[in-house]
């Protein structure tokens, strides 16, 4: 006897009962929030450490070009004080008097006159004066070039500006000329006042940059966040949702995205689940399919019959297990070769179709055996189907190529629930059924 049809159907285990896959280590990739603020963290360290240089660079020029200014805004006050007393005929003690004002000190400032060689040698010498230009060099520099000078050391601006001939200057310096320095007004301040004011303007900018750039930042922030970030991520998640068990797809919403990309994004998943779905159900019903007959193969029994006898039991309703196989099909292959074989497996697996009703199955386990899964039906339905599958092999003669016969068949049969409840128990028992009837057929001759 042959070995036992649960042995030769290899149990009933499933593609779910198969072990799963490991899951493959995922590459951790920075988030598009760590991204963000990595990048604003970047922007904001190379725009203060930037702006700190150029403001140093530009503070000091602007508190030169201020001093500048202010000096020389000083010495044309100074100067034309002087040239304005000159023409009212001041006396040498009231030009005395007014220089002799200009250099007193004070805690802020201090502005001193030197006369120069012209002015000492039509108005005698002036000892200050000279021990001045002798022991400052800067001094003889600005005497001898007749340009200004400017200088800012250690919190003061020294502003040295050149007093020149002016044509109306000769009538009085009648031994001058025109362009010739009659002294220098050297005018000295603290730079504190424009630094502090440059300072908090300078402070005043950088924080209302960093503010602002806070701003727009938060503002692009909760953008992405609320626009991007968000919708993809739920967008992420609707796409591991929507992947069934049974590896069907449901469809998202793309109107739901109002930006273009998160919309693409979810019409091309869609796409892509049509395509794949397509694919999956021509893998499957390929998987499940005998190549050479057309009918369903061992492996779609295997996952099957479980789920129709778990209907059954739910519904309260019976069904049947038919296993079959061809009398004498060694000797077709034998005398006939293997083409009429499959020809004689092809025509008595078209007679089992035309004998089931639409929701009834028909399934070829390997060689010549062949199940029928006939469901809500009972003994006289089986034994309808039976009775109609020998008349037709006994009306229908099979074409095997090289020669014609009728080919027959035994059969055996089980029923749930009143010969087995449980698989095992129901193909063991139409197992025993179909060897039972092959026997009693050799009985008879």
């Amino acid at each position: 006897m042959k070995e036992s049809i649960i042995k030769r159907t290899g149990g009933f285990a499933s593609t779910r009962d198969l072990a799963p896959m490991p899951n493959t280590p995922q590459t951790l990739r920075p988030s598009t929030y760590k991204t963000l603020l990595y990048t604003f963290i970047m922007v904001m360290s190379v725009g203060l450490v930037t702006t700190f240089f150029f403001s140093q660079s530009f503070k000091k020029q602007t508190v030169q070009e201020l001093a500048e200014e202010n000096a020389r805004e000083q010495a044309e006050i100074v100067f034309r004080t002087i040239w304005h007393g000159m023409l009212k005929g001041w006396s040498r003690e009231e030009m005395n008097n007014f220089i002799h004002s200009l250099e007193l000190n004070n805690s802020d400032s201090k502005v001193q006159l030197i006369r120069g060689p012209v002015v000492d040698e039509l108005f005698g010498a002036h000892l200050p004066s000279q021990k001045r230009i002798a022991d400052d060099r800067l001094i003889q520099q600005v005497m001898a070039s007749g340009r200004t000078y400017i200088q800012d050391d250690e919190g003061y601006v020294r502003y040295l500006y050149p007093i020149t001939a002016e044509q109306n200057c000769l009538q009085c310096h009648t031994n001058s000329a025109v362009g010739k320095v009659h002294g220098v007004l050297d005018i000295q301040f603290p730079d504190r006042k424009l630094r502090d004011s440059l300072n908090h303007t300078m402070n005043f900018y950088i924080f209302s940059t960093i503010t602002m750039m806070l701003l727009l930042f938060s503002a692009l922030f909760i953008i992405v966040r609320i626009r991007v970030i968000h919708p993809i991520r739920e967008l992420s998640k609707q796409i591991r949702e929507a992947v069934q068990d049974d590896l069907s797809v449901i469809r998202l919403d793309p109107e739901r995205y109002h930006l273009r990309e998160p919309y693409t994004l979810a019409h091309s998943f869609n796409l892509l689940a049509d395509e794949l779905e397509d694919y999956h159900e021509q893998l499957r019903e390929s998987s499940y399919l005998d190549s050479m007959t057309g009918l369903y193969n061992r492996r779609y029994f295997n996952e099957q019959l479980p789920n129709i006898l778990k209907k059954a039991k739910s519904t309260e309703q019976s069904c049947a297990v038919l296993l079959l196989d061809l009398d004498r099909f060694k000797i077709i292959n034998d005398d006939y070769g293997h083409d009429a074989g499959d020809l004689a497996l092809i025509h008595f697996s078209r007679v089992l179709q035309q004998q089931v009703r639409g929701g009834d199955l028909v399934i070829r386990l390997g060689g010549d055996e062949f199940v029928i899964i006939l469901t809500h039906t009972d003994l006289a339905g089986v034994l309808a189907v039976k009775r109609n599958i020998e008349m037709a092999l006994a009306s229908q003669i099979a074409d095997l190529g090289n020669t014609k016969r009728f080919l027959e068949s035994s059969i055996g049969y089980a029923l749930y629930p009143n010969d087995a409840i449980s698989t095992e128990e129901l193909l063991r028992q139409a197992d025993q059924a179909m060897y039972a009837a092959k026997r009693s057929k050799k009985m008879r001759g």
